[in-house]
């Protein structure tokens, strides 16, 4: 009795194990990472200088999430809301990736001039909850 629970837990083990996977591994030629989770977003670096950046995003969450840019001269956290769509109005958005799955890697290039812009996650609530992040333009 006792072999057979401890074969039934190794079995059931190895196909817990197979079932969850690390994030895939972002390109080496990535000037930005961007680290995406329920519900924050890391920038490293936070600012960089103008001109055409490669970011390179990555979810770590559980849950699909999107990557937008948007250039503003709000707050990071103070961009207005659309109520009926619980998301942050998309003015001044310059690129996005409509999903990015979870333990999944993108990757977007934009021309950015100097400024201040919001990188966040725009799926309904996701930006209120805490998805976003300041991002300098020098």
């Amino acid at each position: 009795m006792r072999s057979t629970l401890l074969a039934t837990l190794a079995v059931a083990l190895v196909v817990l194990s197979s079932c969850s996977s690390a994030p895939e591994t972002l390109p080496t030629d990535v000037q930005v990472t961007v680290e995406m989770k329920e519900y924050s977003v890391t920038l490293t670096p936070a600012s960089i200088k103008a001109g055409t950046i490669k970011f390179g995003i990555r979810n770590v969450g559980t849950m699909e999430h999107e990557f937008e840019i948007i250039k503003t001269d709000l707050a990071f956290d103070k961009l207005p809301i659309d109520v009926g769509q619980g998301k942050a109005k998309e003015d001044g958005l310059v690129k996005q990736i409509k999903s990015v799955l979870p333990n999944k890697v993108a990757t977007i290039t934009a021309n950015l001039e100097a400024g201040s812009y919001v990188i966040l996650c725009n799926v309904s609530g996701h930006y209120q909850l805490g998805m976003r992040a300041a991002f300098k333009v020098e």
